[in-house]
């Protein structure tokens, strides 16, 4: 177990955010959640897992970085972020659980937000990874966000960013559904009528339960807005395209944690035509 330090002031809290994009208690629980001691390599120091926060907060070159570490070896930092990238990544299972779209539900049909996100990569010009959002190749991955409780509970991906939205949520989105359920999500999401409410006047009663829905998608935006606190989801991605995976999956577990311990999103009311029995 790695405990807190004693001594913390508001000034101490907001220069180890701004470095390692977690306050000190996730970075605390991240390490016991992985108890590296038992599932890493000798030599493992609780250093390590903050190089690796730095990694995806910053993403600077591999020279700067240890540099700013205090002239760490180049290939000593490689290593042991990489490992706590991954580590981290895996704990996807555990902390991003799509079963509590549940928790605080109150009988909605709609659930969940759905929003898809591309991220830059460094490649050569291929059409199908061309994002249209910001113009350069990218991978696009999918998120959604319970509405009862700002919880991320569902994370996939990643695909070529050239591929609509709608493409991507039926690889595997629509099909984790239930009979009667459905997600709220933006006209990107369109063609799935049974299953994705998308903001046209045809899925709500109401013009109330319309304006809720855009307020529930615009909280989602803040999660997107989260993610891309960490630098390695900004910067044109310089490693393989599987690294990327691990990295945004790891963003998005650390992203959960923070919300779960006291930096929540802001509540959304929402009630719609329920789930029939």
């Amino acid at each position: 177990m790695v405990n807190l330090p004693q001594t913390r002031n508001d000034t101490f809290n907001r220069r180890w955010k701004s470095s390692f994009g977690a306050p000190p208690e996730v970075c605390c629980e991240l390490w016991n959640k992985i108890d590296p001691y038992k599932t890493m390599p000798a030599g493992v120091d609780p250093k390590h897992i903050l190089w690796a926060l730095l990694f995806l907060t910053v993403y600077d070159t591999e020279h700067n970085s240890a540099q700013r570490l205090g002239n760490v070896d180049e290939k000593t930092y490689r290593k042991w972020s990489e490992l706590f990238v991954i580590a981290i990544s895996y704990l996807e299972c555990e902390v991003i659980v799509w079963d509590n779209r549940f928790l605080g539900d109150s009988g909605n049909k709609a659930l969940v937000t759905l929003d898809g996100t591309d991220m830059p990569v460094e490649m050569k010009f291929a059409k199908e990874f061309m994002s249209h959002k910001f113009k350069g190749n990218g991978l696009k991955y999918e998120v959604g966000v319970c509405i009862a409780t700002g919880h991320i509970v569902w994370v996939h991906g990643p695909s070529r960013a050239g591929e609509s939205d709608i493409t991507l949520a039926r690889q595997a989105f629509v099909s984790f559904l239930n009979d009667n359920e459905m997600a709220v999500a933006d006209s990107g999401y369109r063609g799935e009528f049974r299953s994705i409410k998308t903001p046209d006047k045809v899925h709500f009663r109401s013009g109330l339960e319309f304006y809720d829905a855009a307020v529930a998608r615009a909280r989602h935006e803040t999660v997107n807005s989260r993610f891309k606190n960490n630098q390695v989801l900004v910067k044109r991605f310089r490693h393989s395209l599987a690294f990327h995976s691990a990295c945004f999956r790891a963003v998005a577990v650390i992203s959960q944690l923070i919300i779960e311990n006291g930096e929540p999103l802001f509540d959304v009311q929402y009630s719609d035509e329920g789930r029939k029995v």
